[in-house]
């Protein structure tokens, strides 16, 4: 008998890094320097037989130069067909430099910043908000469209 409940495949690991009331956004390189700059969370694809937790600590090493120690996982998010894990830290260091060659820009932002980028589409995924409203105990508009392990 198949199963009624296929098993979710995980594209890409990604991190809300915080301070408390403010969350460290990304805009990655990928697509082109010149495109509209789009605000999303650290990470990256997982490689072949990788595990998500180890993706994550990878990329946050290549992007960030950072180390991080304990990760809350938040959930899965679906975008673009695929479903993308993300968790949480509490910055381990203060972040003094990243890979320009992935990041065209790092910014610290608080809810009502990333509120902006939300209202103005300038969230790369869309649901970088919902992962702020969750990891603040808030509601989320599209919280219901998120799907639980």
């Amino acid at each position: 008998m198949l199963s009624l409940f296929k098993k979710r495949r995980i594209r890409t690991a990604r991190c809300l890094l915080t301070d408390g009331a403010h969350h460290l956004l990304v805009v990655h390189a990928g697509g082109g320097r010149d495109r509209r700059p789009l605000w999303g969370l650290p990470g990256g694809h997982l490689d072949p037989g990788e595990q998500p937790e180890d993706a994550l600590r990878r990329e946050l090493i290549e992007e960030l130069h950072l180390e991080v120690t304990d990760l809350e996982e938040l959930g899965d998010w679906p975008f673009r067909g695929g479903w993308h894990r993300v968790y949480a830290a509490a910055l381990p260091a203060p972040v003094t430099r990243f890979d320009r060659g992935e990041l065209l820009e790092i910014g610290w932002h608080d809810l009502q910043a990333v509120t902006h980028f939300a209202e103005r589409g300038m969230l790369h995924a869309g649901y970088e908000i919902e992962v702020v409203r969750q990891l603040r105990g808030m509601p989320g508009e599209r919280a219901s469209a998120r799907c639980a392990s």
